[in-house]
């Protein structure tokens, strides 16, 4: 399977704006990830140690001053991406196609309904710590402002997690926003007005040049083996058969096994691994039960799951909670 990667540049941004919140983590540690060039790839398990040495610190606003602190030039190719958008719906867009250059640590969504733009994002890190989502909220929250060039605030502000901080240093970047906590998503809802509102002069070939740059990068971080393309559909989709995705990736199902066994994999030993990582991560994060587990890897019910679990892992789910538990 591919090794989990992110850009460094998020990470060395947090790195250089932490001296001014009175923060010093680990040197070693500061030192592994300096070390990555700008234009190459950060291991995903570097970004969780960065983020489990953060919440090691206690400070439960320390996402919300983050991403505070944060101005648009922090970002990779990706922010200058999405900065050169003329509205915010338009960088919403980018981020959602684009989104793999950030790294495999989450994915947004877009969908609409009565109640405005609703931006949701799925943490598929190790290391899901309520500060981590705070500050990506709080990032795209205050990236929204930079993108409209006008102070627009969310409606809502949704959290899985329960409240850490004061309200207001929610309300210092989230404004007026109805803030909800404990629910099943990490979200942001927006006035249909601010999605399309557009109040900076945007300069359409500086956008047209950045989103070419970032098909080019795009099209080198697209998995090569039939491994990493198969992993790859089932982080984001782990309900699929094989059936399913030999017809996305438009090959039969015979030459998809034939390709698996060159690289000493079955299609179901590969499947079984990659959705039990994805079971521990989601487990981890704290909002998952067995019954929402069992729903979204495909499952016919809780018990076909449970037994699929104890195969993984060698431990039942409720044993397997328990053990983080105690950690």
């Amino acid at each position: 399977m591919t090794t989990n990667s992110v850009t460094p540049g998020f990470s060395k941004a947090i790195l250089h704006i932490l001296p001014a919140l009175d923060v010093q983590l680990d040197a070693n540690l500061c030192q592994q990830i300096q070390k990555f060039p700008s234009e190459g790839r950060l291991p995903m398990a570097l970004q969780d140690a960065l983020w489990q040495a953060l919440t090691d610190l206690n400070d439960n606003e320390l996402g919300l001053k983050i991403a505070l602190s944060l101005k648009p030039d922090s970002y990779d190719m990706l922010g200058y991406l999405l900065f050169s958008c003329p509205t915010l719906g338009d960088a919403v867009d980018s981020l959602i196609a684009y989104s793999a250059l950030i790294g495999e640590g989450g994915k947004f969504s877009k969908s609409h309904s009565k109640n405005g733009w609703k931006v949701t994002f799925d943490a598929f890190f190790s290391t899901p710590t309520a500060i981590r989502i705070e500050a990506v909220l709080a990032c795209v929250a205050c990236g929204a402002k930079w993108i409209s060039g006008a102070p627009i605030k969310p409606k809502v502000v949704a959290f899985t997690h329960s409240q850490q901080g004061n309200i207001a240093s929610y309300r210092a970047i989230f404004g007026d926003a109805e803030l909800l906590f404990n629910t099943n998503e990490n979200y942001l809802i927006y006035h249909d007005d601010d999605w399309q509102l557009q109040q900076r002069n945007v300069n359409q070939a500086v956008q047209q040049q950045m989103q070419s740059l970032a098909e080019q990068q795009l099209k080198q971080l697209q998995p090569q083996s039939y491994v990493d393309k198969v992993s790859a559909i089932l982080l984001k989709q782990p309900n699929l058969k094989r059936e399913q995705i030999s017809n996305l990736l438009a090959v039969s199902e015979r030459h998809l096994n034939r390709k698996l066994a060159e690289k000493g994999y079955s299609f179901k030993k590969l499947s079984d691994e990659v959705r039990c990582e994805l079971a521990k991560k989601l487990i981890r994060q704290g909002s998952a039960n067995q019954a929402h587990l069992a729903l979204y890897f495909g499952y016919v019910d809780e018990s076909a799951f449970a037994k699929a679990f104890k195969r993984w892992t060698g431990v039942g789910f409720k044993e397997y909670k328990k053990t983080l538990e105690n950690e």
